[in-house]
């Protein structure tokens, strides 16, 4: 059965579409991912009441493939027409629990086709080495701030924390693990609704963050950030962050981005989300089991884990240094 695609049953799509985000913002506690199904489902009825050519009447697989070509002519990046067909798939799947027997036609319409490669690169270890120290010899920053940001992306380089986890850190997420020699930092991660995963923080990295927390001013209760904003001033002398706030995710990538400019390291693919990239590459160079590096990452799905594998292999065993004979 396939919806037939009158002016009630449009006005219609745009209430149930509505009803499906809210349910699946009951489902995940990331407000970005709703926003993103909301954004790409509502250009998908949008293109139904102004895009469909008008010989298309039902809600069938000739009216998804059409759609299919529009965003192949409104987008380049084959990842970002992926998830606007995905966006369907879902609502769709969505709309089939109020209508039993409505066809999924976006199940019949093929996506496209994706490298397996990362488009972001991982920082050589040189590069990384140099964004520390930048990062630590800052004159522009306060003692404080030059602390903290060390030990922020040191964690991130060693641990491969996104910067929403970075961000979400609490000072009692951070726990012993092993006395004197390990702790466990309890993570807030991506679509998590508390901090229910964790990584494994080395004394190098804990005693960045020890000096930087040593450094913070006033008595740090269990419930403040990790990582905290500090006090600067407008030019009304009032502070512009309150001192003592969470880190926001701009506010990281602000930081981090500033440290790769700054230590020359800033290059095409080089961004700040190239530091998680490192971690999982640093570890399979140095011959850690795979298995390990996807649940030190976090992964869902070993196949994430496996395209650093792939990358690795390529790096170490490229078929072009058995090119001799030229």
């Amino acid at each position: 059965m396939c919806l037939a695609l009158s002016s009630s049953t449009l006005i219609g799509l745009r209430v149930y579409l509505e009803e499906c985000t809210r349910q699946l913002a009951q489902r995940t506690s990331s407000a970005a991912t709703v926003a993103t199904y909301r954004k790409r489902g509502r250009a998908f009825v949008l293109w139904l009441e102004q895009g469909r050519p008008p010989d298309l009447r039902r809600l069938d697989r000739a009216c998804l493939e059409a759609y299919r070509a529009y965003l192949d002519q409104k987008f380049a990046n084959p990842r970002t027409k992926n998830g606007y067909l995905t966006a369907v798939r879902h609502f769709l799947t969505f709309l089939g629990t109020y209508h039993p027997g409505l066809i999924n036609a976006a199940e019949f319409v093929k996506g496209w086709s994706c490298s397996r490669t990362h488009t972001r690169r991982h920082l050589p270890v040189e590069d990384a080495k140099a964004l520390l120290a930048a990062l630590e010899s800052d004159p522009r920053k306060s003692e404080l701030q030059r602390a903290r940001n060390v030990a922020m992306a040191y964690l991130m380089l060693k641990t491969g924390l996104r910067t929403i986890e970075v961000s979400r850190a609490r000072v009692e997420h951070l726990q012993e693990h092993v006395p004197g020699e390990k702790w466990r930092l309890w993570v807030h991660g991506k679509g998590r609704t508390a901090a229910d995963e964790s990584v494994q923080v080395l004394k190098e990295v804990h005693e960045k963050m020890q000096r930087y927390l040593a450094l913070r001013p006033g008595h740090l209760q269990g419930r403040d950030p990790l990582f905290a904003t500090t006090a600067c001033l407008d030019r009304g002398g009032n502070e512009v962050p309150p001192a003592g706030l969470k880190l926001s995710t701009r506010a990281i990538h602000r930081i981090i981005t500033e440290g790769l400019l700054l230590a020359g390291v800033k290059k095409p693919g080089i961004v700040v989300h190239s530091l998680r990239h490192s971690t999982p590459t640093f570890a399979l160079l140095n011959d850690a089991n795979p298995t390990r590096v996807q649940k030190m990452m976090r992964h869902q799905h070993y196949a994430t884990t496996e395209i650093y594998v792939e990358e690795v292999q390529r790096l170490l065993e490229g078929a072009e240094d058995a090119v001799t004979q030229i």
